[in-house]
């Protein structure tokens, strides 16, 4: 933090705000390696029971000495970072009765799928980051090992995964452990060149991952696969909803806590599912008709289907063509509706093989030395079946002005607290036992992105705007079916059927989409209603402000506060209208 001039409480909140963030780092070593602190490189997180029970008394501790504090002469900032950071306290231990750390792996957030990611994020510049890479291998067994005897309690406890959270779990397993050894993740640091480290040291430290891995980590999860099919696969929890689990009742209710960060009961996000549903479907129907692409869903699709059947001929089209898309059609127009944009560099790029099972999209943050730049990813390993009419809305999102320009102006924002300039997180699957994340200001944001595509002119035409329709309408039937299969007792198959009927995705994809819903209670909701709260917040300003509004500067008071409570943002807001009104 770079802020001068402060006076002694202010310096006794902030000192205890980056205690506490400093605390969660050494707690959380893979949470640490994703932000791109590296003093914890050597070690996994541990997720024993005994671990997160003293955690929560840790916070506990925390939070009394935070609501000891005198904050009555603080600064307006440093209060309201206080305030946050109460508040994200109290979220925890709101949370942690749930115990939700005992389903402590899913299909999506394994450590069979994320060792290889977390590996990536290293740095490897000297000898000393090796020796970091090749304990963190030795650890490696230890980690993936110690899953079991959890997951075991979870069993003892009735806190158990559905089918659909775990089922192709031991499929993965296989699948890296058929992978050639040179081949995995795992070995990312030796397929780039290391000029400072001598020739002979990297092959030393090549053949000790090799060893590692061969003589422990597959034994580990080849354990880990045999505990899964033979004795966790006999204890799945026959509902899908999550209240659904011993002690399980208001779990869903905070969970949406936990992601919306604001009060909302799961009848008042269903009917907003479904009044959004039935006003995007008008939308959808008015372009339908004009491109005359057929008067009911299953037509649109299939005709647009049929149109841009095999558009791409390799994964590097694709790729080509949403860097097209990010470079030259968005990145000029961005200065229309943005001031002073921090420096930004951003790549494009295809995924490595062990995220070709991620979603057609992903971003992954950079750090704030730009040692590592911001990335999105776009999965197109099923390229032939890629529609391009999506790409647009896609990119929006994921890149600029979603993701990436959303979290680089956070690490820009050096006069906050570390706890808020950080945005993106891992581990979904633990909430609500766990430290907020903010997901409706983060998704909200992403999604209130594609809608300005709308104003800036770029989606050039209807069957591109057709695109922006076709995932808005999704994650507006989320709303309904989420809370459907956690609040108003939907199986899966109800879930599939309304998102078949409701939506323009294809079949191959619902079915996966909703065992996300499953297994990510309230996340999925947390998108369309962090849009609808920017966009009220948007409408508020322009309607008192008139004349004054300024869209640049909306946008910057939006992003420069980093992550906050969708409820916060609104008491923001109002500041900024407040000064507006009061300025010459």
């Amino acid at each position: 933090m770079l802020i001068s001039n402060l006076s002694a409480q202010d310096s006794e909140v902030l000192n205890l705000c980056e205690e506490i963030w400093q605390w969660r780092l050494s707690e959380s070593p893979e949470v640490a390696t994703y932000y791109g602190f590296h003093q914890f490189d050597d070690l996994w997180d541990d997720l024993s029971e005994e671990a997160y029970i003293r955690r929560e008394a840790c916070v506990q501790d925390f939070l009394k000495r935070a609501e000891s504090l005198d904050t009555e002469s603080c600064s307006s900032e440093v209060k309201l970072s206080y305030n946050l950071q109460v508040a994200d306290l109290k979220l925890y231990l709101q949370g942690a009765p749930f115990r939700s750390y005992l389903i402590p792996v899913t299909y999506s957030e394994g450590i069979h799928n994320i060792c290889h990611l977390i590996i990536s994020y290293m740095k490897f510049d000297t000898e000393e980051d090796f020796h970091k890479y090749i304990s963190r291998l030795e650890r490696l067994p230890a980690r993936i090992q110690h899953m079991i005897p959890v997951l075991r309690r979870g069993i003892e406890e009735g806190i158990v995964a559905f089918s659909g959270t775990v089922d192709v779990i031991p499929n993965q397993i296989e699948k890296m452990l058929a992978t050639s050894v040179e081949d995995l993740g795992l070995m990312q640091p030796f397929k780039v060149d290391h000029p400072r480290i001598p020739d002979d040291k990297l092959e030393e430290f090549k053949i000790k991952a090799k060893e590692l891995i061969i003589s422990g980590i597959f034994p580990a999860l080849g354990s880990l696969k045999t505990y899964f099919k033979e004795e966790y696969f006999n204890h799945l929890r026959p509902k899908e909803s999550i209240d659904t689990v011993k002690g399980g009742t208001g779990w869903y209710q905070q969970a949406l806590n936990f992601y919306l960060t604001c009060p909302m009961t799961p009848q008042e996000v269903h009917n907003i599912g479904l009044q959004e549903v039935s006003r995007i479907r008008g939308q959808i129907m008015k372009l339908a008709a004009e491109e005359k692409l057929g008067q009911t869903f299953s037509e649109i699709s299939d005709s647009v289907s049929q149109r841009f059947q095999k558009f791409f001929h390799s994964k590097e089209h694709v790729l080509e063509y949403v860097q097209d898309i990010c470079y030259r059609r968005i990145r000029p127009k961005l200065s229309l509706c943005f001031k002073n944009l921090p420096p930004s560099p951003m790549k494009v790029s295809l995924p490595p093989d062990y995220l070709s099972e991620m979603p057609g999209g992903l971003y992954l943050t950079g750090t704030p030395d730009g040692s590592r730049e911001g990335c999105f990813y776009i999965n197109s390993y099923d390229y032939e079946h890629c529609l391009p009419l999506q790409l647009m809305a896609l990119s929006l999102h994921e890149g600029e002005p979603g993701h990436h320009l959303q979290g680089v102006y956070a690490l820009a924002s050096t006069h906050l607290p570390n706890f808020r300039r950080y945005i993106g997180d891992m581990k979904y699957h633990i909430a609500p036992a766990r430290f907020g994340c903010n997901t409706a200001y983060a998704e909200g944001w992403g999604l209130y992105a594609e809608s300005l595509g709308e104003e800036l002119n770029l989606y050039e035409d209807s069957i591109e705007l057709l695109g922006r329709y076709k995932f808005e309408i999704f994650r507006a039937a989320r709303l309904v079916v989420d809370t459907g299969i956690h609040a108003f007792g939907w199986s899966k198959e109800e879930a599939i059927q309304y998102l078949t009927e409701n939506t323009l995705s294809a079949a191959s994809s619902i079915s996966k989409e909703v065992d996300r819903y499953i297994t990510l209670p309230g996340q999925a909701c947390a998108y369309k209603i962090g849009e609808i709260k920017i966009w009220e917040l948007r409408r508020k300003s322009e309607k008192e402000l008139g004349e004054k509004f300024d869209i640049k500067e909306f946008h910057h008071r939006i992003l420069s506060c980093g992550a906050v409570p969708v409820s916060v943002l609104e008491m923001l807001v109002d500041q900024y209208i407040a000064e507006t009104k009061l300025a010459e």
